[in-house]
């Protein structure tokens, strides 16, 4: 009551402010009647909404009321039910003595049931066989099938009945099997007939699918009742004759034998009747799995059922028998250019667009097993790698004879119509033999290319280090006698420039072959090797070139600054002559061969022109002799440096060597013996690789100089060169003109005595 109480309390309050709220301004009291009509009709509303409500929870009332007598009812007459069918339960126990007499004639009636439905068939055993082979005989297996069907049922049925005896006969079951023993020999002329069939898939399928479809039917029936022959097993202990047939495992071994004779099939050639026999097969077989393997996606699928995954079960049984084959192959041992053609086809034919990431198949090869191991792919590179250093040693051996050859013979080398360069075809040859090598493995992988690339440089090396050893023998055979090879000149004109040549095709070849950004340390030493060893032989033979000419000068140097000297130009002269007798022949090497040999030549004129000045083998007394001698030693200097001019292209610098010589020369000029220091000055500021020695002996030619000043002559101008020297390098430091002139006697140790 206290609650309703409240409740009326706040009802009242609620009312009362919003009576207020309406009420704030004089002109709302003449709305009163409509407010209180309004809320009149509300109030109605709500106590006619209260009334249905409280009826509608009055009738849920009475109705569960109701339900719950009905259920309290049932209740009661279910528990009178289960006490009395508990009496009446007593009584069971004591009924199954008495009932098993009728157990066991149930037992016997149900298995003469089965002998009558059976007998139709036993006796009909023969006939069926006969409508069955029939069937099969005339393609139509699947009625051939259901009769077989038939007949092992009525087999299995009887020999199930036997083995559930209590006492089992094997007499009984002889003598069935005996009886049923055509049934079995049906079976599998069933399963031979299917055998040929699915053998015959990929022709079958494009004209008669139907025929594969039966097969498979019938194969997926048989292994239904294997797996029911199995469980009853399990649950009986009996197993029909010849089950579990396991027909779909048979079925896969038939296709995989026929994958496998399709492949053996196309190799038609040996190596004794067609040399392009792997070609032809490999060709041939790519051909073969790209059109079966289109018939597979397209024809196939199909006809077999999705769990067979027919697809994959077919690119797997390719890849495994495909495999087996290469793997004879390699066996049985194979030779020259067929690794590349086997490497290639692996690598690049058979998971490429060509084969199986064609657009007609696009099969992910990576998921497959290889088909040739590692190890075994290994194996063929290397063996590969190994005949192509087997040829190339071959190859460049008789390379080496050949060049030799011509070295003897009697008829000069062969020239370059557009450089007038003296070549044999020897650097030619050995580089078109790399790059032909190098373009085939560039068909197999990019690693084969780069390694037979190191090989090839390998090989070029070892080509350049017998080739120098032969050059090396040519020249020494020639200086023993020089009367045995007439164009020994025109020969080693052509060594320089096929050296160089070699060099050039080096760094062509490394160009086109050597991987874009390919940083290999070992393999870029070997080329810096390959390229300094013909380097080397290039500037050994044009040693040997000018070696030839200055045997033929050695007299002529020996005659320089000797009494004939001084009343001769005969020695200069000659010495100029013969040079440009030389040089007409060598004319015939290339224009940086030609500049290369120019500068060794004026360096070795100058070095034993300026050997033969210090070699104390006269002395000018007086200072007209000196003066004189200066002069000529001038003039000579002048007449040399404007032949090198005459011959040397553009570019090549011929002037300092000499300008040195006049230097020295302005030594024995001077007039005054006082004045000589300071000229020893200029010639040593000048020239920093002028040793004591050759100060020396340089001033001992002045024979109005006291040999007692010749020490402090040089000492002071010695002492001022080390002064005067920057502590910094210079950018191009002068060349080192004095460094090779050495003498056998020593001329300070006896000016010291």
């Amino acid at each position: 009551m206290s609650s309703m109480d409240e409740i009326e309390e706040e009802a009242k309050a609620a009312a009362e402010k919003m009576v207020m709220n309406m009420m704030q301004r004089p002109g709302q009291l003449e709305k009163v009647e409509q407010y209180k009509k309004r809320i009149t009709h509300k109030k109605a509303s709500i106590e006619a909404q209260l009334k249905s409500a409280v009826q509608g929870k009055l009738d849920g009332v009475s109705v569960g009321l109701k339900q719950l007598k009905e259920c309290l009812d049932d209740v009661q007459e279910i528990s009178l039910k289960i006490d009395e069918l508990e009496e009446l339960l007593k009584g069971v126990p004591p009924l199954v003595a008495s009932l098993q007499a009728v157990r066991e004639e149930d037992s016997r009636h149900s298995q003469y049931v089965t002998a009558m439905d059976s007998l139709k068939h036993i006796f009909t055993v023969p006939e069926s066989v006969a409508k069955t082979k029939q069937w099969i005989g005339e393609g139509k297996l699947l009625h051939a099938h259901q009769c077989l069907n038939d007949l092992e049922n009525s087999r299995d049925d009887l020999l199930y009945e036997l083995h559930r005896l209590p006492n089992q006969s094997s007499h009984d079951k002889i003598m069935l099997k005996a009886y049923f023993e055509d049934v079995e020999m049906v079976s599998n002329l069933l399963e031979k007939q299917i055998k040929l069939i699915l053998a015959r898939t990929l022709n079958t399928v494009r004209k008669e699918p139907t025929v594969i479809v039966t097969a498979l039917r019938i194969i997926e029936r048989e292994e239904k009742r294997d797996q029911m022959a199995l469980q009853q097993q399990n649950q009986s202990g009996f197993m029909p004759p010849g089950r579990p047939k396991g027909w779909r495992a048979k079925a896969f071994d038939v296709l995989e034998c026929a994958v496998a004779q399709r492949v053996e099939g196309t190799r038609v050639d040996e190596r004794e009747d067609n040399k392009l026999w792997l070609v032809r097969y490999l060709e041939l077989t790519r051909q073969l799995i790209l059109e079966d393997l289109r018939v597979v996606k397209t024809l196939c699928v199909p006809c077999f059922p999705p769990h067979y995954d027919i697809v994959n079960k077919y690119v797997h049984m390719y890849h495994t028998c495909l495999s087996s084959s290469l793997q004879d192959i390699v066996q049985n041992g194979i030779e020259g250019n067929e690794y590349v053609t086997l490497l290639s086809w692996i690598l690049n034919t058979y998971p490429g667009n060509e084969l199986m990431s064609s657009s007609e198949l696009n099969i992910d090869v990576s998921t497959l097993p290889p088909l040739l191991n590692d190890e075994t792919m290994q194996k063929l590179q290397d063996e590969y790698l190994q005949k192509m250093q087997s040829n190339y040693m071959e190859w460049m051996e008789k390379t080496l004879e050949s060049e030799r050859a011509e070295w003897g013979g009697q008829r000069a080398p062969d020239v370059e119509p557009h450089s007038n360069a003296y070549h044999t075809h020897a650097p030619v040859i050995i580089f078109q033999m790399i790059d032909q090598n190098l373009q085939v493995t560039e068909t197999i992988s990019k690693e084969v290319t780069f390694k037979a690339l190191v090989l090839s440089i390998e090989q070029v090396t070892r080509f350049g280090n017998m080739y120098r050893e032969g050059v090396i023998q040519f020249k020494n055979a020639h200086f023993a006698d020089r009367s045995r090879v007439a164009y020994f000149t025109h020969h080693m004109i052509t060594i320089v420039n096929n050296s160089e040549q070699m060099v050039q095709l080096a760094h062509h070849t490394q160009a086109r072959h050597w991987p874009p950004g390919k940083h290999d340390p070992p393999a870029e030493a070997k080329f810096d090797n390959m390229l300094q060893t013909f380097q080397k032989l290039r500037d050994e033979a044009a040693q040997f070139l000018l070696e030839e000419a200055f045997l033929d000068l050695e007299c002529h140097f020996d005659d320089l600054f000797t009494q004939k000297w001084v009343q001769s130009s005969i020695p200069v002269d000659t010495i100029c002559i013969t040079l440009d007798d030389y040089f007409q022949d060598y004319n015939h090497l290339r224009e940086k061969n030609f500049e290369y040999v120019i500068n060794e030549a004026q360096n070795l004129v100058y070095k034993k022109y300026i050997t033969a000045m210090l070699s104390k083998k006269i002395v000018f007394k007086v200072v007209e002799e000196a003066q004189q001698a200066a002069t000529k030693i001038v003039k000579e200097a002048n007449q040399i440096r404007a032949f090198f001019k005459k011959i040397a292209p553009d570019g090549v610098n011929v002037d300092w060597p000499f300008e040195v010589i006049t230097m020295l020369a302005e030594v024995l000029r001077c007039q005054d013996a006082e004045m000589v220091s300071l000229d020893v000055l200029g010639v040593v500021s000048k020239c920093p690789d002028l040793a004591e020695e050759h100060l020396v002996r340089l001033l001992a030619l002045r024979g109005d100089v006291p040999r007692a000043r010749h020490a402090d002559t040089v000492a002071i101008a010695l002492a001022a060169r080390r002064a005067a020297a920057a502590p910094a390098t210079p950018a191009t430091p002068p060349p080192r003109l004095f460094a090779g002139i050495t003498f056998p006697d020593r001329l300070l140790e006896r000016f010291a005595l």
